[in-house]
């Protein structure tokens, strides 16, 4: 049957408004939820008549609740565009939850909001297009073709609408009453259930999002207004520079650093001074979160990032200061709103040929060395410089490094991660790592250059890790509290020249042994940088000073106490 006969068909059938809404719900209550009941089936436990009993319940428990969900968005003229919406978007929710194992929480649906074009594009492929078709254009046309019926008064309309929620309560009241402690513990025990109902995550999540997103007529409150720096104790005052490289996806497990097998840092393994700390935890699962986190005076556990981004930060302190701070991004999110306040540079709008050649507008991460050496010699005083890298950003990992880097084979040349073998997979992240590598071994050498006219530094960390298929799960954004370890824990590796420790009086031995044997997070981020350019605030604490446990100076009795 032609396309267009089919349509003009269907436009023939009549629905009331409750039997759209039925409709509806029994199509979320099963095609529409495959993640819930794959989820569901994996935690299910029968052991007896009531258990299996209270598992036949679910489809009734869910229908209902999607019921009563649909009664009251059921507006009429607002019926069918909203209902076709929430079909097309669930699709692709559950497109991703059912492939990537990802979570929809708040953070989640603030990724999606603020991705940018490149980002989005990489996620397209023929799989999710059909899955969009089959299960969300498709049945949102139906919704849209079909009519009212109009053979219903007003308030016959209202009376089956009230019954229809009436009933809807007395079946979720009766439920309770049999499997109260059962769904209790159900949700309880496996709490990612929430995040994986759809349309109820993405609404409220996204509604969330929207309820707390950044108002700009907030003001910003300022930090660090005390912040002031010593004279000098040393006769060396060449100005000082610090290279601060922000990693993307990176993982602490897969450094060779680390003591993993492949070796994905042949360079910075053989680079003298290079120290990589092996127990690093970030502060979130995803950029928008850990960027801002890892800059700002707020600790994991007290970080809000609608405070924070009403909030100065570290950037501003170094610039309150007199140090000069620069920012280069090669990220598609951005910063995030860390470098509002401080001069930047996105290197994608270079459109330089001899790294931005992905089809997708991306650029490889060398681009932020591009006349970076011009930059650092035209600096006057001391400096903080920071490289946010695209790094190991997926899905399409096998973008993000040059032919030059492909050391590891086979590789997963394609955005469908799911579908590749794990050998494939690991051997293209790993091979990020390795462009990685030689990125930061030329960001060293470029200082080394320059280590004759000040003392510089560089320090590398990554935002966040990343899934490889462990336990089913991909990419990032997995909510914290039930994140895998692979997504929180992160390189970081640091290098000083000579000079640099010397005048900050930071014993590389001991920092050395440091890196080995204690744990660390992003929240020492803030206050390590304060302790190296020796700035004194009543927001510094010498607890989080990363380097104060190793150097013989008088900051920490100089600075204010830990509050």
């Amino acid at each position: 049957m032609p396309l267009h006969t089919a349509m003009f068909r269907l436009s023939e059938f009549r629905l009331t408004p409750l039997q759209y809404t039925w409709n509806l719900a029994l199509f979320f209550a099963s095609f529409g939820n495959l993640a819930l009941w794959r989820q569901l089936w994996h935690v299910a436990d029968v052991h007896g008549a009531h258990e299996f009993l209270f598992l036949l319940s679910l489809p009734l428990f869910f229908f209902t609740v999607f019921n009563l969900l649909f009664s009251f968005l059921a507006w009429p003229w607002l019926r069918k565009p909203l209902f076709a919406f929430l079909l097309f978007a669930s699709a692709a929710c559950s497109y991703f939850m059912l492939n990537y194992r990802v979570v929809i929480d708040r953070g989640m649906m603030q990724n999606l909001f603020e991705t940018d074009s490149a980002e989005f594009f990489s996620y397209l492929s023929p799989s999710l297009l059909l899955y969009l078709l089959v299960l969300g254009i498709l049945p949102a046309l139906l919704i849209l073709r079909v009519r009212k019926r109009q053979s219903e008064t007003l308030w016959g309309g209202i009376a089956a609408w009230s019954g229809n929620i009436a009933l809807s309560c007395l079946i979720l009241l009766a439920l309770a009453f049999c499997f109260y402690k059962d769904y209790a513990s159900l949700f309880r025990n496996n709490p990612v259930l929430v995040h994986t109902i759809t349309p109820i995550n993405f609404l409220k999540n996204g509604y969330s999002y929207f309820s707390r997103r950044h108002d700009a007529s907030q003001p910003m409150t300022v930090i660090g207004e005390d912040a002031m720096r010593p004279t000098p104790v040393t006769v060396n005052t060449r100005p000082k520079l610090l290279v601060l490289v922000v990693g993307e996806t990176a993982r602490a497990r897969n450094f060779s650093l680390n003591g993993y097998e492949h070796p994905t840092n042949p360079l910075l393994s053989a680079r003298p001074g290079v120290i990589s700390f092996r127990d690093v935890t970030s502060c979130g699962t995803a950029t928008a979160v850990s960027l801002p986190c890892m800059f700002s005076r707020l600790s994991r556990e007290k970080f809000d990032a609608d405070r924070a981004a009403h909030e100065e930060n570290l950037l501003d302190i170094l610039q309150r200061v007199g140090i000069e701070v620069f920012w280069r991004d090669n990220n598609n999110s951005g910063c995030k709103g860390v470098c509002a306040r401080v001069p930047r540079e996105i290197m994608p709008l270079s459109k330089n040929p001899s790294f931005c050649t992905n089809p997708d507008g991306t650029c490889h991460d060398e681009v932020l060395l591009d006349r970076l050496g011009r930059k650092i010699d035209a600096l006057k005083g001391d400096a903080v410089i920071v490289l946010h890298q695209l790094g190991s950003h997926g899905p399409t990992y096998y973008q993000r490094y040059p032919e030059s880097a492909k050391k590891f084979t086979p590789t997963c040349d394609t955005n469908q991660i799911q579908r590749c073998d794990t050998e494939s997979l690991v051997n293209t992240y790993d091979n990020t790592l390795l462009y990685t590598d030689r990125m930061l071994d030329e960001a060293i050498g470029l200082l080394a250059e320059r280590a004759k006219n000040r003392d510089v530094a560089l320090i590398y960390l990554s935002d966040h890790g990343e899934s490889l298929g462990e336990k089913g799960m991909y990419l990032h954004g997995t909510p914290y509290m039930i994140a895998p370890e692979e997504q929180k824990k992160i390189p970081m590796v640091m290098w000083f020249s000579p000079e640099f420790t010397a005048d900050t009086g930071i014993d590389p031995v001991c920092l050395k042994q440091n890196a080995q044997r204690n744990a660390y997070s992003q929240d020492n981020l803030f206050h390590s940088v304060l302790g190296l350019f020796s700035i004194r605030t009543k927001e510094y604490r010498s607890d989080l000073d990363l380097f104060s446990a190793c150097r013989a100076d008088t900051l920490v009795t100089l600075a204010a106490r830990p509050r």
